[in-house]
């Protein structure tokens, strides 16, 4: 079984820490693929928008590729996990912490939304 350091986000569990993995298939006109780790077990689920990609390149990944990525326990599209941030390792480290849930909105200060009676 793994282990890993991790925090309760998106109504799963999210890791704290990057895991290495592999890239199993990438589809560029769906904009997801499957990555594997040995630290998990199953396959995780990727979206485009996980992927770090320099400003106005385009997010893709290819099978075969090395990464790093953080995770969380959520279903998607018949997968247990889904991924958060990837990376490849030669990318420059980025911020891992978590994008802020809903559960955050209570943050935003000065908003005002009022519904139109008719």
């Amino acid at each position: 079984m793994w282990s890993c350091k991790s925090q309760k986000c998106f109504g799963g569990v999210i890791t704290s820490h990057p895991v290495h993995g592999t890239v199993q298939s990438w589809d560029n006109e769906e904009g997801w693929g499957v990555l594997t780790s040995p630290d998990i077990q199953g396959e995780i689920w990727c979206h485009f928008s996980a992927v770090y990609a320099k400003p106005g390149t385009f997010a893709s990944l290819d099978p075969g590729e090395s990464v790093l990525f953080t995770w969380e326990e959520f279903p998607q599209d018949g997968y247990a996990y889904r991924a958060v941030h990837v990376r490849r390792p030669s990318d420059p480290e980025t911020d891992w912490e978590p994008e802020p849930d809903d559960e955050d909105a209570g943050d935003l200060q000065g908003i005002c939304i009022e519904l139109d009676p008719e």
